[in-house]
């Protein structure tokens, strides 16, 4: 294809911009590309844009720059190559020229997410779509060239899921360009601490208006120079005042589009869309950029002058900051969430969808960019009025997900690391000081229309209604709240996880008494035995026919089946002892969230 590309008509100068994309150097490659920037007319360079970005994803069926696989630590092309995508470097600085034309570039919707496809066809335009939508060609979007670059870099990540993968990449995920990519974006257009930045810099226009060119890559791209976009979408970028701010929302908007709208979610029957060859699932480097993403979110929510997300001194970012969650994120991040806990199989990929779950509900976590979170003491009581309105304000994500992980949490195999130590992490979570206090407090809101609360700020007071209302808008009007800390079911399933907790402690103190004799028996004798054949537990199994568990069976509907027979004990003394301190601390953890007790529960199985 390139080859065909490089007997195009040149510029006056017989400088070629397709032949340097064939270069194996990567430095020399950026150099071409800078020379021609800096020597072609705007004409050569609108042609030439889209076919850059093409062959820059490996969307123009090559192998493209291979930004997923590129490391940091083994390519000396790596500063150069990462300079050029920045902000600061010459992609942007092509993007400045370009959009002092106010041209457009076209991105087919087949490669949208499959619900916005589906609102698309079903004449629903979506809000981030309004002013992009071909109405006279419904197969294409028209995208300024900033959204264009953003939607293609946003895409990319699916893209690397859905093609065929010849072999895996041996490059860590935070070693590779993509990666480096999203953290210099996120801390450009999003800065934690100060104002937003200046927009791209825009040169003056043109006279004249470059020519469309015949050539589109397969299926992919084409362009229209010159045309204003209907809506009055460019009229954003008019005022240099307001180009940051638009900047800012179309990375987060694209990015949640692309990153948590892979999958239509059902509001009126609280499911997936049913059809399985329609679900996409994540794989652990999507969970690890999403979490990312959202953690850079919260620096940036949290990031003003006087410490507080709820008052600014900066009006430009004032209202973008305050609206950023509730807006862009809030909903797709929970209904991506309620997908894969339901969905996910119980192995690293469910850790990582955890993670990001359990970074969205503690943003005190992340109110200090320049310290990490794990040394970040600022808790829930530090500024009770402020994360209690969080809570609130986002109350399902702490209520109806974590009846969901209850659920899924009796096919955890707890006699080994993962099932372990992914309940402790959530249990851990949940009994800091007031997070408990403050879910009783919403479901009390939910019971009692008379109480409420005031936010911090300009934000309404949040009380029954609003409560209400947000269930409603998440799950749709048919969804009834299953509580967590009022209702019989949910208590008699959290004790059933207190006493499949217990019998793992049990399984692992056996273990471990066997481990201990066997390093005794090792010492006192010679020839040292033959090696002990590892011990194979029963699986805890619940019953059921046991009247409890029907009660609350129809209260989880997960995929995956029953619990995964337990591993066989291949861990030291040492290791075991660790897992059994976890469970212990888990277990007091779940009698202290729900305030059970495993005594009442042995109690109630004898009555039974």
């Amino acid at each position: 294809m390139l080859a065909a590309l490089q007997g195009k008509a040149t510029s006056p100068t017989h400088l070629n911009p397709y032949s340097g994309l064939s270069n194996p150097r990567f430095t020399a490659r950026c150099s071409h590309i800078q020379s021609c920037i800096d020597l072609l007319p705007l004409k050569d360079l609108h042609e030439f844009f889209p076919h850059l970005l093409a062959n820059v994803f490996g969307y123009d069926h090559s192998q493209g720059w291979q930004l997923r696989g590129f490391n940091a630590k083994l390519h000396s092309d790596f500063p150069t190559l990462l300079n050029f995508f920045s902000p600061d470097g010459h992609i942007f600085r092509l993007m400045g020229k370009l959009e002092s034309t106010n041209s457009l570039y076209e991105f087919p919707i087949s490669c949208l997410p499959t619900p916005t496809q589906l609102s698309l066809t079903e004449g629903h335009v979506p809000h981030l779509y309004h002013d992009k939508v071909d109405h006279i060609s419904p197969t294409k979007l028209h995208l300024t060239a900033f959204e264009y670059y953003i939607f293609h870099f946003a895409y990319y990540l699916i893209f690397q899921q859905t093609k065929p993968q010849p072999a895996p990449t041996a490059t860590p995920l935070q070693d590779c360009i993509y990666s480096h990519l999203l953290d210099v974006y996120l801390n450009h257009f999003l800065p934690p601490l100060g104002t937003l930045p200046p927009a791209l810099m825009m040169t003056s226009k043109q006279q004249g208006s470059p020519h469309h060119h015949g050539y589109t890559p397969p299926g992919y791209i084409s362009c229209h120079p010159g045309e204003l976009r209907a809506g009055g979408g460019t009229e954003a970028h008019a005022e240099e005042r307001e180009a940051p701010l638009v900047q800012a929302e179309v990375l987060v908007q694209v990015l949640v589009e692309f990153w948590l709208n892979q999958n239509k979610y059902n509001g009126r029957h609280g499911d997936i869309l049913a059809q399985a060859q329609n679900r996409f699932v994540p794989n652990e480097e999507h969970l690890l950029l999403t979490r990312r993403l959202v953690r850079h979110v919260h620096y940036f929510t949290n990031g003003s002058a006087s410490g507080s997300p709820y008052n600014f001194l900066n009006p430009l970012t004032d209202d973008f900051r305050r609206s950023i969650i509730p807006t862009f994120i809030h909903k797709r991040l929970y209904y991506f969430l309620r997908y894969s806990f339901r969905h996910l199989p119980l192995d690293n990929t469910f850790r990582y969808v955890l993670e990001l779950w359990l970074t969205y509900i503690q943003p005190w976590r992340y109110t200090d960019p320049l310290r990490p979170s794990s040394e970040n003491k600022e808790s829930l009581e530090s500024l009770p009025r402020r994360w209690k309105a969080f809570v609130l304000d986002n109350f399902p994500f702490y209520s109806t997900l974590l009846t969901e992980i209850i659920g899924r949490s009796f096919q955890m195999d707890l006699t080994s690391d993962p099932g372990i130590v992914l309940l402790y992490r959530v249990t851990k979570v949940f009994t800091q000081p007031g997070l408990m206090d403050y879910i009783n407090y919403g479901e009390c809101l939910l019971v009692d229309s008379d109480l409420s609360y005031s936010s911090p700020g300009n934000t309404p007071a949040v009380d029954a209604c609003s409560l209400k209302a947000l269930f409603m808008e998440l799950d749709g009007p048919l969804f009834t709240y299953q509580p967590l800390l009022q209702d019989n079911n949910t208590l008699s399933a959290v004790q059933l996880l207190v006493e499949k907790v217990q019998e793992a402690r049990g399984m692992l103190s056996s273990r471990l008494n066997s481990s201990e004799n066997l390093c005794l028996s090792q010492q006192q004798s010679s020839p040292p035995p033959p090696p002990l054949t590892p011990i194979t537990p029963t699986s805890p199994v619940i019953n059921p026919s046991n009247r409890w568990w029907k009660s609350v069976g129809g209260l989880f509907s997960v995929d995956g089946g029953s619990s995964p027979a337990p591993s066989p004990p291949s861990h030291p003394t040492s290791d075991l002892g660790k897992l059994q301190s976890l469970l212990e601390t888990t277990q007091t953890n779940l009698i202290t969230m729900f305030g059970v007790s495993l005594m009442f529960s042995l109690c109630c199985l004898l009555v039974y």
